[in-house]
């Protein structure tokens, strides 16, 4: 055990383009290969994903095309052929664990990734992946292989046999059977009897029942706090507003515009 701790410390191979090190060689190959030359030696013949290990390979096939998931949730429907999959969901959508959080507003995930998405998107304007049939972009490839399927090949893959419901994405059509059909409402509160079909439903429930948070309306700004003296501050430092009164008033909690409008 002393021998595979000390191994696991001593990293003679680093990347010479990012802060990568490994402790052999073939690995640091491989991670060139991979992250910077994009070169993925492993491709599915029965769709566009490609790898640079063998087993990942392995594992796509079977969960994506074969449907095996080894790894199920025990507090809900989740299923998944990973072990890391498995206790990332469970930290973020029944633990509310998300490790990930923007120094630039109040975004938080449980993926790396996600933050480096939303980062490049929201506030540096990032936009790798684009269209070439339209002036679409996008901050990850999925979503411009998505936005291709739907709005120019009209591929939707998966239809509702009890409606006229159609939908390119597996998970979708799951809820959409699940929720409409059969009534399931997977995600439910711990602290009262509130149930729903939808993660943002609850979390919605969460912060307005239970954690009485108030948001931000600019713009689609999905800045939140429990204090409506730093919401004022928010809007005053991020938008400008602090010397019209007026303005300020466009940032209001919700729950007064739901007051006001049950007052009519």
């Amino acid at each position: 055990m002393a021998y595979k701790q000390c191994s696991s410390w001593y990293k003679n191979y680093k990347c010479n383009q990012c802060n990568y090190q490994a402790a052999q060689k073939n690995n640091l190959d491989r991670h060139i290969n991979c992250v910077h030359l994009g070169i993925k030696n492993y491709k599915c013949s029965q769709c566009d994903h490609q790898t640079n290990y063998k087993a990942s390979l392995d594992r796509h096939i079977e969960s994506v095309h074969l449907s095996i998931k080894n790894y199920k949730c025990n507090q809900c429907d989740y299923q998944t052929n990973y072990k890391a999959s498995l206790k990332r969901h469970i930290q973020s959508v029944h633990l509310g664990i998300k490790n990930y959080k923007c120094f630039q507003c109040a975004y938080q995930t449980h993926l790396k990734t996600n933050l480096d998405s939303h980062i490049n998107s929201v506030h540096l304007g990032i936009k790798n992946y684009k269209c070439d049939q339209c002036d679409y972009q996008a901050t990850q490839k999925r979503s411009l292989t998505n936005h291709v399927n739907i709005k120019h090949l009209g591929i939707q893959n998966h239809k509702c046999s009890q409606c006229d419901y159609q939908t390119h994405e597996k998970v979708k059509f799951k809820w959409h059977v699940n929720s409409v059909h059969l009534g399931m409402k997977s995600f439910k509160c711990s602290q009262c009897d509130y149930l729903t079909d939808r993660k943002s439903s609850l979390k919605n429930h969460m912060d307005r029942a239970h954690l009485d948070m108030k948001n931000c309306l600019i713009s689609k700004c999905d800045y939140q706090t429990t204090e409506e003296v730093l919401l004022k501050q928010y809007t005053g430092s991020v938008y400008n507003l602090e010397d019209s009164v007026e303005e300020q008033k466009v940032c209001i909690i919700k729950e007064e515009i739901s007051d006001d409008t049950n007052k009519v």
